[in-house]
């Protein structure tokens, strides 16, 4: 990528001014909206809402063209119908805007001549020089930027290292939120709809080069060069981690990709080892993008022996069928640890050899902190998953605690009491810890505690331990971490 080209691309990141088109005065209507997520989202440049009305917007001057504007303006995002936008990019053109982003959809996607005859003018205006995401986009979020896509006034503003592309502006929103869920730092999330200028192709390999970019996430349902395309992650992939997924992969999915970006699906199986071969990870869906996401940034190790703890012997054979299944180990545990750990098991009915089965979810604090110790300081493991139940932690024992006139603890109390032992003990072993969450309480009195363990969750991944909503979901990150 040209140096020109990447300094267009950094001034839309982190734009001094931003210009909005498209019934910015109307409440409720898209370019209205935007403008309403960028302001409540912090953004500290000038905005500045084109319109032949007169009056303001929340404190916010209307102008009725680029050239009342009293500053810079690097962005332009536009939300007027499909025929005007050709003129606005020749005002935008003219006036030395470095990008914009066209969220108008009616263009390739339409799948008619009309709507293709358009999109090849917006190509037009990028051969000219001013770069284009979309059309048919929800564009750009970019914390250091001040900056945020509709409808992601709610995102972390707080900067990170994963950096997520995608053809669909809903997805691109659904992972602002869920990365928020992870505790994963964005960098940067762009929704580029069509592509017809800023596609797979080249914002990857912006990312490539972003200093602020660790991650890679991307979702594609087609590209114009396939071979291109691979070409660009392969390159990407030997200097950051990649994870893919490719919609279309199905005859069906091929089908809705058509008619929502206008692109081309392919066969899921050239596709998955075509990525494969360039290095990337391949996922299906946002749940697995994420769990590998998560998996990528908080185990270091990538390695692929687990220990998993917590009580149920269901949830033991359950995860062990799937570490077998996906190629993950889980060691038995040495003769020595097992002794060890049958100290705090006196009786029968608990098995000490990998799974750990505690029997019960609800240990006292002090056996299940020297179960953790015994085990991450003895045993040769990569990762250990740590299993924590909502329900008989907080609604059962509490419940009963009530009925004997015991005074109950704040919702949250025992997981609160492992952090500093659990973070002591990650720090001290050098080896990886995950979390699981698992919350089978549904009533609305039980949201307090929800509310708990989700302040909790983050205390634990900003301290660098993930947590997950499920066995399943962390032995998943786990496998495709291990992956490369």
């Amino acid at each position: 990528m040209l140096d020109q080209e990447r300094e267009q691309i950094d001034r839309m990141c982190h734009p001094r001014g931003i210009a909005i088109y498209g019934g910015v005065a109307k409440f409720g209507s898209f370019a209205n909206s935007v403008m309403l997520a960028i302001k409540k989202y912090g953004y500290s440049g000038k905005i500045y809402p084109i319109s032949s009305k007169e009056g303001d917007v929340l404190g916010i001057p209307l102008i009725s063209s680029l050239d009342k504007a009293d500053g810079p303006i690097d962005l332009a995002s536009i939300s007027v119908p499909a025929k005007a936008v050709p003129d606005i990019l020749a005002q935008c053109l003219a006036h030395g805007v470095a990008g914009v982003q066209v969220h108008t959809s009616g263009f390739a996607e339409m799948g008619d001549a009309e709507g293709i005859a358009l999109q090849k003018e917006l190509e037009a205006y990028a051969a000219k020089g001013l770069r284009i995401v979309g059309p048919n986009c929800f564009g750009i979020h970019c914390p250091k930027g001040g900056l945020t896509m509709l409808p992601g006034f709610d995102y972390s503003k707080e900067p990170g290292p994963v950096a997520m592309i995608s053809q669909s502006g809903g997805l691109a929103n659904d992972f602002g939120h869920e990365a928020c869920l992870a505790g994963l730092g964005l960098s940067k999330v762009i929704s580029f709809g069509n592509g017809c200028d800023l596609d797979a192709i080249s914002l990857m390999e912006y990312l490539g080069e972003d200093p602020d970019t660790q991650y890679i996430a991307a979702y594609i349902e087609g590209v114009a060069d396939a071979s291109a395309f691979l070409d660009v992650v392969r390159k990407t992939a030997r200097k950051k981690p990649v994870v893919i997924w490719k919609g279309g992969l199905t005859p069906l999915g091929g089908r809705a990709t058509l008619s929502h970006t206008g692109s081309m699906g392919g066969e899921s199986k050239i596709w998955e080892g075509a990525l494969a071969q360039a290095g990337a990870y391949s996922v299906q869906g946002l749940d697995e993008m994420m769990d590998t996401l998560m998996g990528l940034v908080y185990t270091k190790s990538r390695g692929k022996r687990i220990a998993l703890v917590g009580g149920g012997g269901a949830i033991g054979v359950f995860t062990s069928d799937l570490a077998y299944r996906w190629g993950l180990e889980m060691p038995v545990f040495s003769q020595q640890t097992q002794d060890k750990l049958r100290v705090y098991f006196p009786t029968p009915g608990n098995s000490m050899k990998n799974p750990l089965d505690t029997g019960t979810p609800a240990l006292p604090l002090d056996t299940l902190k020297g179960c953790v110790k015994e085990i991450l300081e003895a045993e040769p493991i990569d990762v250990m998953v740590l299993m924590l139940l909502t329900h008989p932690l907080e609604t059962v024992a509490f419940t009963f605690m009530d009925m004997y006139g015991m005074k109950a603890f704040p919702p949250g109390h025992y997981v609160e009491s492992l952090f500093d032992t659990l973070v002591e003990l990650k720090e001290q072993s050098g080896k990886d810890l995950a979390l699981v969450f698992e919350n089978r309480a549904y009533r609305l009195e039980d949201m307090e505690a929800e509310a708990a363990w989700r302040v909790l969750r983050e205390k634990f991944q900003k301290a660098g331990i993930p947590v997950f909503a499920s066995a399943e979901r962390a032995l998943r990150a786990v496998r495709n971490a291990s992956a490369a």
